[in-house]
This record gives C-alpha cells, structure tokens and sequence, in this order.
C-alpha cells in the first residue's frame, strides 16, 4: 500500500502532523531541515490558492508528497535530491475532473476503462469523480488502479445512479438502482455504500438541456432527501442529475452536494444553490461537442440548428448562474466526450463568464472541496500530494494551453514526460 492510500481515512489534523515528522513545513518556504527525492524545476508555476504565478519555481518531493514549493531563491534545493529542470514551461496542481464514466460493465473486456483510464490520466487530471457506472465495473477500475495495476486518475466512484422508474438513471444505469419512493431510495444508497461506493449518484430529473426537459422533475424531493441523510451519515457526498429549475431546486432543498449538467437553470434555483453553497458542475463542452459530432456526421441542418439553439440556451443559463455566484467544479461527463478530450471544459467555462484563474481553481481547489480532498490534492503546497502537471505558457493567458500537457506527476511518480497525445496509439 503506498502512503496516500494508508493514510486516506486519517483526518487532516493527524496527517498534519504525520508530515510535521518527516519535517515537512507548513508554509511555501523551504527550510535546512528539509529533505526531498526530487526536486521539479520551471520557468512558472501557478499558485492557484495566492492566485499568482510564481517565476523560476521548484518543488520539492519526497515520496509521494510536496515538501516544499516556490520561488528557486527561496527553496534551496538538497545536495542530495535528483533534479528535474522541465526549462520554459508553467507548473500546475494536478486538475481534477468532477464528472466523468470512465468504466462500463462489458463481458468482453477485462478490466472495462482501462485505456480510457490511462488517457485522463496523461491529460493532467491526476484525480477523478466517477458518477455513474454498471455492474459495479467503476469500482472494479477504482481498485486496479489503487493496486498500481493500471495507470489512471485518482478516483472516488458511485457505482449505479439512483433514480425513479423510467427516468435518466433506470435508463442509463440498467435499472441497478431504481427507487419509487423514499423508503426505496434510502434502501439503495445503504446498498451502493455497502457495495464500496465512494460517493452516491441520484437523478432528480431531465436528460438534456431541451425544452422538453425543462419542467421534468422526477424524484421526490422526501426521497432525494432520504438518500442525502443516508449518504451524509455514511461520510459520503451526493451528486444530483437535474436539467431543470424544479428538478434542481428540490435537489439542494433536500441537501445534495452538488448539481450535475443544470442546463436549464434560472435565477431561483441559482439563488438557492448559492444560499446553501451547493457547487454546479455544467459540464458544459459536452453539449458543444455533440453539436459539432452531428455536423461531421452529416446530420441533416434543422437537427444541428435545434443543437446549437439548445447549446446557446445552456451556455446562457449557465452565464447566469455564474455572475449570480453559483460555486463552480470542472466535470465533462467523459465518455460522452472523448477521454483525455476533458481539458477542453477549462476554455468553455471561460466563454460563459469565468477568468482563466477561475477556471484553473475550479479544475483544482474548488473540485477538491467538492470532492472532500482539499487536504490531499488541489494545489501546489507542502502537505499534500505531489501531483504536478506541466503546460507550455502561461493558461492565466491562454487557457487553451491545459490542453497542451508536457509532464504528468502523480503521487510522486513520473507518468509521462513527453510532448506527445493524451492517447497514443497502442
């Protein structure tokens, strides 16, 4: 077992002084007593929690954690430490992907989402939300990884989303986790817990951001509420589906964590979510995307003319939710977009209203308070993980350079160094 994974259900006042013992500072400075294994040279290196780029930077590692980090001048590197000098390029946190499918059961294969693993993973997202899976293959893939049998993110994983009879999750999930009523719903979220589920997926209404689905709204709010209780007193958060405001709003009314998609969100149901603090994750370069896969398939002008009017009419929404101050968390629904595509939500949240910083924060310090790993993953500092991902430029400039991923460090381990595709041919 490697030291993340032993010291994973510690609380963060005993991992504090876990690190204290192996001289690990609390501030960005370095200090004599300091030790590393490697130490991670750059031109730049983006701190996300200052919100400032920090020129001719180091970080230091030992195992699989940051000991130090920040200006060279200030962060003397040990006479015994391998030095890695990326040259001209920004360093940032590991990004973080709160949405995505990386696993399908599929009799076929042997390990389902293996590859598709691997890809996210050498596309700088270090750490993953799994929202949605069938026969348990998320969770399968959650543990090869956690083993070091195959590469890939990170992951917390839901398993089966629970929904109502013939909504989004029955269809989508292969009827795992139905639930009619409130009594149903609770008996579901103790089973998928029991199964090993990280985090707890419900569909509270509506499929995409059309208008058809703008009033759908089809589960209970007593029965959202009894998966929450459920969930929150096993530790674990809730992600809710919901497209429109009824759905939405009877979902953080009930307590969920967060909001998946809420395309067709209005001013009410942002004003709720920012009241209670509940994060949206628009995923929004999924719809996008879809518009873009129906042109070069040749579909016929009316169908991509209704696309790009939905596509507006979400991106519009979620405009307004963001100016209204609705918290933001990246996810992309990965396997919807292609794997290792997921970088490109950062440049989509940046057309609808957010700065690249906050784009950036939302891939890493907002994501890992939604996810509950704040003291793990999310930025560049001593005390938590060393996951590092390096970019050419600067993406407070060009937030399209996240696309452009140099070097991936996670956990402390190299997994590419190499300026070549997130997904090489095999």
């Amino acid at each position: 077992m490697r030291p993340a994974q032993a010291l994973a259900g510690y609380p963060c006042a005993v991992m504090r002084a876990l690190f204290l013992a192996l001289a690990v500072g609390c501030g960005a400075r370095s200090h004599p007593g300091t030790t590393a294994d490697v130490a991670v040279r750059a031109q730049r290196l983006l701190d996300v929690r200052a919100g400032k780029m920090v020129a001719g930077a180091v970080v230091l590692v030992r195992g699989d954690t940051i000991v130090a980090a920040g200006p060279a001048a200030e962060t003397p590197i040990p006479a015994a430490a391998r030095v890695m000098d990326l040259g001209d390029v920004t360093l940032l946190p590991g990004l973080i992907d709160a949405h995505v499918h990386l696993a399908w059961a599929t009799p076929a294969t042997k390990l389902p989402g293996a590859r598709d693993a691997e890809c996210t993973l050498r596309a700088g997202f270090t750490t993953v939300r799994n929202l949605g899976s069938t026969g348990r293959a998320d969770l399968a893939l959650r543990d090869a990884i956690r083993r070091g049998d195959v590469p890939g993110p990170r992951m917390l994983a839901a398993g089966p989303g629970i929904g109502a009879p013939g909504g989004a999750c029955d269809q989508v999930f292969g009827r795992e986790a139905v639930a009619a009523d409130a009594g149903e719903a609770e008996k579901r979220t103790r089973e998928i817990i029991a199964m090993g589920a990280d985090v707890v997926k419900l569909c509270a209404g509506g499929v995409i951001p059309s208008p058809a689905d703008e009033a759908v709204a089809d589960l209970r709010e007593d029965a959202i509420r009894a998966i929450v209780v459920a969930a929150h007193a096993a530790g674990r958060k809730v992600a809710a589906h919901a497209q429109g405001p009824e759905a939405i709003a009877r979902a953080v009314r009930a307590g969920v964590d967060s909001i998946e998609h809420g395309g067709l969100i209005d001013a009410a149901a942002a004003a709720l979510m920012r009241e209670r603090g509940t994060f949206l994750v628009p995923t929004l370069y999924r719809v996008d995307a879809v518009v873009d896969n129906a042109r070069g398939r040749g579909a016929a002008p009316d169908a991509v003319a209704k696309m790009v009017e939905r596509s507006r009419a979400a991106h519009g929404r979620i405009r307004a939710a963001i100016a209204a101050g609705v918290k933001i968390a990246v996810g992309t629904d990965a396997t919807v977009i292609p794997h290792g595509d997921n970088a490109h939500e950062l440049a989509t949240l940046v057309e609808v209203g957010l700065s690249p910083l906050e784009a950036m924060r939302a891939a890493t310090i907002h994501a890992a308070e939604l996810l509950g790993w704040g003291d793990r993953v999310g930025a560049v500092a001593p005390g938590l993980l060393a996951d590092l991902v390096a970019v050419p430029g600067n993406p407070l400039e060009d937030i399209t350079s996240v696309r452009r991923v140099r070097f991936v460090m996670q956990g402390g381990r190299v997994v590419r160094n190499d300026d070549g595709p997130a997904c090489p041919a095999h």
